[in-house]
């Protein structure tokens, strides 16, 4: 059965452009041999050739694929490089990639004027398949990628055909089919890199309307027309990267190198992606984690590339890891103080009141440090100088403790806190109304966690920070409560105070609006 036959049974609607079902050419047969179509063109030597075709036995289908070759790919026949499959997204086509908003082809010309290794970029067509076989093995689409796709590059293109030189990125659904390809064949890939991967939770699959699940995920792995729990079958947890990154899979799914990234804007999406960043953490496994400003869209996945293909180039080419914030310096200044440890600007001196920023931790901030976060907010341009930074110590005292001492002392007019780690945790038990706003840096998350509807929470850490299930469970009582947040995860440095500045540099910006 061809997959516009399938989809058509099944009442899927798809968006889909050139690689479109009703543009399909009509089904091969068993008999016909799996070779390249290169299409017409100008004469001469272009980067990106679009649309060459593979004859696929499995699916008995034709299969799209693009290829964005090296500049010098004609002239330097000699060199072989490594490979990057790029995989799209539900709607999309073989040239999404290089569509109207992505893109891709001019990020990897910039990349490669600042360094980047040079290498070859595939682009499938994927249909609505998430790149799976599926359950009922009526459409067979991973076997097709890697038993016919990926030998067929081999053999057509100068690629090095190893493990050590193959990554697979992909966003939205094509970030699912990257990960699942690289989870059920991790001798395949070096890398894996899935951008705003479209993937649930358990709960969210079995809320999900009875037309949604079945037209996009209960077709693939099973459990059509059911609902609830009858969804969550055995064949989707073998492709769930929820489930499968378990301690069973350690040993195989390690020898890939991973890195997810979200935004923290997306509806539905950085639900899972969040907890299966805990999951890979619960169980040992190393990986990059990125939580960016953005949603479900091209203004994540383009700037994703920036670092991406840097990291796959270090992995596959013994590039230099570098992007843009690992490039980045710090010098952190510290600040003059008061005998007490507090920092009052000019204009609070001189009108006696002003807000009040608290800086909460316990015994995990060093004086020098505490001087440093002080100096980190006092640098950006747009900075109210009407601030008192109040430093608070929770080991030694309370925070409510804290703040009746430090407001007899400090009149305010606004109450903000930053608190970092178990300081945190302390600040979050206090009632929802305590703070104007609130910021936190690595915070751990008391058992009761008041978050109200319109509250305005700002939090951030660093992709191996100890409190990543807090994060997790701030970031979903924050999402189902209603209330105003940016959530971020950032790159982790060796050094644990550029861990926190970096932290702290991407969430400040919000004291001063």
């Amino acid at each position: 059965m061809t997959i516009c036959k399938l989809f058509s049974i099944l009442g899927a609607v798809l968006i889909l452009t050139s690689g479109s079902c009703s543009k399909q050419t009509p089904d091969p047969g068993d008999d016909t041999p799996v070779t390249p179509v290169t299409p017409p063109g100008p004469a001469g030597f272009q980067r990106y050739q679009k649309d060459f075709t593979l004859n696929s036995k499995i699916l008995r289908e034709y299969i799209k694929y693009s290829v964005y070759l090296p500049a010098d790919y004609e002239t330097d026949t000699q060199t072989r490089y490594s490979v990057v499959y790029m995989l799209h997204g539900l709607g999309d086509n073989n040239n999404s990639w290089n569509g109207d908003y992505l893109h891709a082809n001019s990020k990897i010309q910039s990349l490669e004027s600042r360094g980047l290794t040079k290498m070859i970029y595939v682009y499938p067509q994927g249909f609505a398949s998430y790149y799976c076989n599926f359950f009922d093995g009526s459409y067979n689409y991973m076997d097709m990628f890697v038993n016919e796709l990926i030998p067929l590059i081999d053999k057509e293109f100068r690629t090095i055909p190893d493990k050590q030189h193959r990554a697979v990125t992909g966003y939205s659904m094509g970030g699912f089919g990257a990960c699942a390809l690289a989870e059920k064949h991790p001798e395949v890939f070096a890398a894996c890199a899935p951008l705003s991967m479209s993937v649930r939770t358990d709960w969210q699959y079995m809320e999900e309307s009875q037309s949604g699940w079945d037209n996009q995920w209960g077709m693939i792995f099973g459990g059509l027309g059911k609902s609830g729990e009858a969804r969550i079958t055995d064949y989707y947890k073998q492709h769930c990267p929820i489930h499968y990154f378990n301690a069973e899979n350690k040993e195989q799914l390690s020898t890939v190198h991973w890195y997810l990234i979200c935004g923290d804007d997306e509806k539905n999406l950085l639900y899972a992606n969040d907890e299966l960043h805990c999951v890979l953490r619960a169980n040992g496994y190393g990986h990059e984690y990125r939580v960016v400003d953005g949603g479900h869209s091209s203004s994540v996945w383009n700037p994703a590339l920036e670092e991406v293909l840097p990291w796959f180039d270090y992995y596959m080419n013994d590039g230099t890891l570098w992007s843009p914030e690992l490039l980045k310096e710090w010098d952190p200044g510290t600040v003059e103080r008061n005998a007490d440890g507090v920092f009052a600007s000019a204009k609070y001196k001189e009108n006696k009141t002003g807000t009040a920023l608290y800086i909460v931790h316990r015994d995990e901030l060093s004086d020098s440090i505490l001087g440093h976060i002080m100096c980190a907010v006092l640098s950006d341009p747009a900075f109210d100088q009407g601030y008192v930074m109040l430093p608070c110590d929770v080991s030694k005292k309370t925070l409510s403790e804290w703040m009746s001492e430090w407001d007899a002392k400090y009149p305010n007019t606004k109450k903000l806190v930053l608190g970092y780690g178990q300081g945190a945790k302390e600040a979050l038990s206090l009632p929802s109304g305590t703070f104007k706003r609130s910021y936190y840096v690595n915070p751990a998350t008391p058992e009761t966690l008041n978050v109200a509807k319109d509250q305005e929470i700002f939090f951030c850490g660093t992709d191996d920070d100890s409190n990543y299930q807090g994060m997790n469970v701030l970031y979903n009582t924050c999402k189902k409560n209603g209330a105003k947040f940016e959530y971020r995860i950032v790159n982790a440095y060796k050094n644990p105070t550029y861990n926190i500045l970096s932290s702290l540099a991407t969430i400040k910006s919000n004291i001063y609006y």
